[in-house]
């Protein structure tokens, strides 16, 4: 790789991190109220119209965020670089209308090479939660009184993740490898409330951050098959807050109060994962994951609902055509879907949601591993009865995969 391309990658990884940590507003999902707020569900290549689906899958021809232990599979002299973004558009329906929502934003950025003929190192930088909610007109009653008053809450923010991956070969069939992500960010939150003609305005920022590990390991039972696992281990969270409390009187605003606090810690479960590839035939593979997150185990609370065990079963079919004499032949298509028992309940009522996915592979280069990857997919979560909100969603994703040849000679005649 030549000089300038390093520092256009680099300068590419910079400008993504300013991005991704001045970025409000990637979600507007209601949901995104509870907790850490929604989490990610877009990710690097082609994994994204795979049903969300591929720890068992290799980074031979491109990144696999998924399981660490894929970067030994990484070819000699390459180097992987992915860079996406996605747009997703929201219709919410309750019980008396509906709202229709857009929002784009940047999804992901990732970098791999091979460090020796066994072993592979990666970096990626993606947005781990997003917050974005608008609640306007909640009606409360002062404590003592009949008196009502009004408010209008407004959320945004959300976490970042930047991801170490580390996977090295044991032998022709084991690879294992290990993760470490720093998490960090912030959640705002803003309500306003109304009491005749006076205005009082709360303005919270809780800032979180820390570390989490993960480990992985892929297994090629034979030429066809790979199994795989991804076990992520539990961690906390450090968090602090940032409050005001304005008071708003005909166009003059006082501080009535103003501070920094330490909160409580936020709790990420233990994560169990494991997955399949299974090759069928000469143009078919079949990825299929199963992932467990123990959520009741951290003891957590909110006070919208409550902390529950979450089950995802995902899966995609990808076919590639056996004959590659041109770029139209190298084009892979990709099929996919996934089911989520959400780890939110709300009176009782699990908030679950379901996704089928569609994409394409469309090579830019016949010599490299070069992919415009793109994905579409339509879901659901959530449920319009038990006063919950119903969320039907469409989401694009479009993924550059750039693979580049690194310490290479050019032979010229």
């Amino acid at each position: 790789m030549t000089n300038r391309s390093t520092f256009l990658l680099l300068s590419a990884f910079i400008s993504a991190c300013s991005l991704s940590a001045q970025t409000n507003n990637q979600t507007s999902s209601p949901y995104s109220l509870f907790g850490l707020g929604r989490f990610n569900d877009a990710n690097t290549g082609k994994t994204n119209a795979l049903g969300k689906s591929g720890t068992a899958l290799s980074s031979e021809r491109e990144i696999n965020n998924l399981n660490p232990a894929s970067l030994a599979t990484i070819k000699k002299n390459s180097f992987l670089f992915d860079v996406g973004a996605k747009a997703e558009m929201n219709t919410f329906t309750n019980e008396i209308d509906d709202t229709k929502v857009t929002t784009v934003s940047f999804s992901s950025l990732a970098f791999a090479f091979q460090l020796d003929s066994r072993s592979g190192i990666g970096l990626s930088l993606s947005p781990y939660s997003d917050v974005g909610y608008n609640l306007m007109g909640i009606e409360n009653t002062v404590e003592g009184s009949t008196e009502s008053y009004f408010s209008n809450i407004k959320g945004s923010g959300g976490l970042n993740e930047i991801k170490l991956n580390y996977g090295r070969s044991f032998s022709e069939k084991l690879r294992i490898g290990a993760s470490l992500s720093y998490h960090f960010g912030k959640i705002s939150e803003v309500e306003i409330t109304k009491l005749n003609e006076d205005y009082l305005m709360m303005d919270d920022k809780n800032y979180y951050m820390g570390l989490k590990a993960a480990i992985g390991m892929q297994y090629d039972i034979n030429k066809k098959i790979t199994i795989s696992s991804v076990i992520g281990l539990p961690t906390a969270l450090n968090g602090t807050k940032d409050y005001r409390i304005l008071k708003l009187v005909e166009d003059s605003e006082s501080v009535v109060k103003e501070d920094s606090e330490s909160i409580a810690d936020f709790k990420l479960p233990l994560t169990l994962n494991i997955g399949i590839k299974a090759q069928l035939g000469k143009t078919l593979t079949l990825n299929a994951d199963y992932t467990r997150s123990q959520w009741s185990a951290t003891d957590m609370e909110d006070n919208i609902g409550q902390f529950t065990d979450q089950d995802v079963i995902a899966a995609g079919l990808e076919y590639t055509s056996e004959t590659k004499n041109n770029l139209l032949q190298k084009i892979t298509y990709r099929l996919g879907g996934n089911y989520d028992t959400g780890y939110l309940s709300i009176d009782g009522n699990k908030v679950s949601g379901f996704a089928v996915t569609s994409g394409l592979g469309i090579p830019l280069d016949y010599r490299t591993n070069t992919f415009i990857n793109v994905s579409y997919s339509y879901g659901q979560r959530g449920q319009m009865s038990n006063s919950l909100i119903h969320e039907n969603y469409h989401l694009f994703t479009l993924n550059l995969s750039l693979e580049d040849i690194w310490f290479v000679k050019r032979k010229y005649e």
